[in-house]
């Protein structure tokens, strides 16, 4: 028995739980499909880039401008409830924020201050871009 718990260990530290629709971290873990930044295999048919803008009070983000809340987070919501994929920190002056292998199914993107609601819009399905006036 003692044996069983190190095999165990080394077949899952050496076994890749990947081959299509599985985990990844590379996309050489997916076969022909892309390892999507919500890390799974998927067909390079359902992965988009997106770009998300974002102004401060009607101005260009920078330094001066996002002073009282330097850092964002920015959560991308898919249909189901919890399927989100969230980065944090994102810092506020860069005014821009790209993503690319996100899924299609995630159509709608939230941009907020850590422990506060954020603003949520739509991704446009033409341009792939999503824009925010943040009010501070």
């Amino acid at each position: 028995m003692r044996f069983v718990v190190p095999a165990l260990m080394a077949c899952l530290a050496a076994c890749s739980l990947t081959s299509t629709g599985g985990e990844c971290v590379r996309d050489d873990q997916c076969g022909d499909d892309m390892c999507a930044r919500s890390g799974e295999c998927l067909s390079a048919s359902s992965l988009r880039q997106v770009t998300v803008k974002w102004t401060v009070d009607g101005k260009a983000a920078s330094a001066a401008s996002c002073a009282a809340h330097p850092d964002l987070y920015i959560q991308f919501e898919g249909p189901d409830y919890g399927d989100t994929l969230r980065y944090a920190p994102v810092p506020c002056s860069l005014g821009s924020f790209f993503v690319d292998k996100l899924p299609k199914r995630y159509q709608q993107v939230e941009l907020g201050l850590e422990n506060s609601t954020g603003d949520v819009t739509s991704i446009d399905v033409s341009t792939a871009q999503a824009q925010f006036d943040l009010l501070h």
